[in-house]
């Protein structure tokens, strides 16, 4: 089962469920790809002028995070298969957990051990 908490989600895309693992590199690899900040993707998902293209640099880090090996033009696929609503679901599905990362919560024993 998926812990939001710990970054980790599933996303449902063309009638199958993927593991997505949100870390700090892959927010890094997001914003560098989409050359802009997590908060201005939401606020350009938002206004529908997120481009396919930037879905899909969003999409593939998250994907392969989760542990799936997959390139650009597999996720691509993922994509057409899944629809534009779908895909842009999925995206703001990770924009949601990046934007709720940093809390401690459910991470129980590690977030202590963390502590001096």
């Amino acid at each position: 089962m998926a812990n939001p908490k710990r970054g980790e989600i599933i996303l449902s895309l063309a009638g199958k469920k993927y593991k997505a693992k949100i870390t700090l590199d892959v927010i890094m690899r997001i914003e560098t790809a989409v050359g802009m900040s997590i908060v201005k993707i939401m606020q350009q998902l938002a206004e529908g002028a997120l481009q396919s293209t930037q879905m899909l640099s969003i999409l593939t880090p998250a994907l392969r995070s989760g542990g799936l090996d997959v390139k650009d033009k597999e996720v691509g696929e993922i994509m057409w298969d899944a629809g534009l609503s779908e895909s842009i679901k999925a995206v703001g599905d990770i924009c949601g957990v990046i934007l709720a990362s940093g809390d401690d919560e459910g991470n129980g024993a590690e977030a202590e051990n963390r502590l001096v």
